[in-house]
């Protein structure tokens, strides 16, 4: 996971793939918003820099998270009712 973090410090992953935001939840969980051009993209960095983290990661897409559509609230309440689990 250092790996993957230092890497894009430094510039080497792609450009058009950006950490937006991180809550971290007090089970050590986390909950991260990516801007992607799509989730293949996303997925192929998670794979080459972040592979431990990629077994527990589930991708949701959203299309747009400001203003708030529903899609978006809706996704993120559902994330966080399975994280209660």
């Amino acid at each position: 996971m250092i790996t993957g973090f230092t890497a894009m410090l430094k510039g080497e992953t792609p450009k058009e793939i950006v950490l937006q935001s991180t809550w971290i939840r007090d089970d050590y969980g986390a909950f991260c918003c990516w801007d992607a051009p799509n989730k293949e993209a996303l997925v192929k960095l998670f794979k080459q820099y972040l592979p431990t983290m990629l077994k527990y990661t589930e991708f949701v897409p959203v299309s747009q998270a400001f203003p708030a559509t529903i899609e978006y609230e809706l996704a993120l309440l559902k994330m966080m009712c399975d994280a209660a689990k």
